[in-house]
């Protein structure tokens, strides 16, 4: 008797174990116009004007948008990641930003955090910005200012998931 309770409950263990590990959202890789990103199954892709990739789930977006350098006004394959970042900044009417550098998979990034309301609901917005062989590419994690602080680890994480084509340093 013994040892049938033991057997049922280490299967009991054992069974919880696996259920555990499979409820929660499963890594998934988004690719598109030379660009990728690992983000979780939570996130569909949606089609949004003027964008090269836009992710949708129900706690937060991800908008990728590819700049070469051939359409950009004043920028060029010589310019730096941080020219291209100062230009977005500026264009957006950002206001003073902190921006700030980190390492995603091999090559560096700039990124930034900023607040914007949208139909009387606060969002909070974290970019980011790589430069590639022939563009630029903007990256903006949103989600609802009140939930920030829950996924801004997430949003670090997919940021340095990021692969562009001839990503450089």
């Amino acid at each position: 008797m013994k040892k049938r309770f033991i057997a049922l409950t280490l299967l009991m263990i054992a069974s919880v174990a696996v259920f555990a590990g499979c409820g929660g959202p499963q890594s998934k890789t988004f690719s598109k116009d030379g660009v990728s990103i690992v983000l979780n199954t939570d996130f569909k892709e949606e089609t949004k004007a003027g964008h090269t990739m836009y992710l949708e789930s129900n706690y937060a977006s991800v908008s990728i948008k590819r700049e070469r350098f051939d359409d950009l006004d004043g920028l060029t394959n010589e310019s730096s990641l941080r020219d291209y970042t100062n230009s977005v900044v500026n264009n957006n009417e950002l206001g003073t930003v902190t921006i700030q550098n980190n390492s995603g998979n091999s090559y560096n990034y700039d990124y930034f955090t900023y607040e914007k309301k949208v139909n009387n609901e606060s969002y909070t917005y974290m970019a980011t910005t790589v430069k590639g062989n022939d563009s630029f590419y903007l990256i903006t994690f949103q989600t609802k200012k009140t939930d920030y602080s829950t996924y801004k680890t997430n949003f670090e994480e997919w940021a340095k998931s990021v692969k562009v084509d001839g990503a450089a340093d």
